[in-house]
């Protein structure tokens, strides 16, 4: 996403833009990540924090789901993909793979059309 905000500003405003452009884009985001992460260190032994912690792992799994599902949906997933999903992660399961293989795997064969 840098690289592509990065890319507008040069095509807007040459060296200077792009400058601008990934400073934009990645300069506020970091901001909040390294003040939460100095206030969750700083309140590290209050007791607000275990109940963030409990909360955390099923909020996570949700926005998981929840993109899948999204992402489903605009790639008008079929029979044949709840297949190819299904064996993916029986295969995941059933082995000790390594999950990216499996995924390089599946991009290969949809890329040559074959999924």
């Amino acid at each position: 996403m840098i690289l592509m905000m990065g890319l507008v500003g040069l095509k807007v405003g040459g060296i200077p833009g792009a400058i601008a452009a990934a400073l934009a884009t990645f300069g506020p985001p970091s901001l909040i990540y390294y003040t939460a992460h100095r206030l969750w260190h700083r309140f590290r032994d209050a007791p607000w924090q275990r109940i963030v912690r409990l909360g955390l792992a099923p909020l996570t799994i949700g926005l998981v789901i929840a993109g899948g599902y999204v992402m489903a949906q605009a790639a008008g997933a079929g029979w044949h993909s709840a297949l190819v999903t299904t064996a993916a992660v029986a295969l995941m399961l059933a082995t000790r793979i390594n999950p990216l293989w499996i995924l390089l795997t599946g991009g290969a064969l949809g890329g040559l059309g074959l999924l």
